[in-house]
């Protein structure tokens, strides 16, 4: 939270992304995600882009399900 008890205005986390090779070869091959919030250190895995974005976009909904503000859509 922020002050007041208001939700933080920013985010920042750091992003960490990795190509894990497959048994099959180098078709098999993927990109692994993770994110980690530096203040808390809470950490969050993510088996490929689209679970990454849905993330992020999930961060973005305030508790009333409205768009945070700044959103221009």
């Amino acid at each position: 939270m922020g002050i007041l008890g208001d939700p933080p205005r920013y985010r920042a986390y750091l992003l960490r992304l990795w190509l894990e090779r497959g048994q099959a070869g180098p078709r098999a091959a993927v990109w692994r995600f993770s994110v980690e919030d530096p203040r808390s250190g809470e950490r969050r895995g993510f088996a490929d882009l689209d679970a990454l974005v849905a993330h992020l976009a999930a961060l973005t909904i305030t508790t009333d399900g409205e768009p945070e503000v700044g959103d221009d859509d």
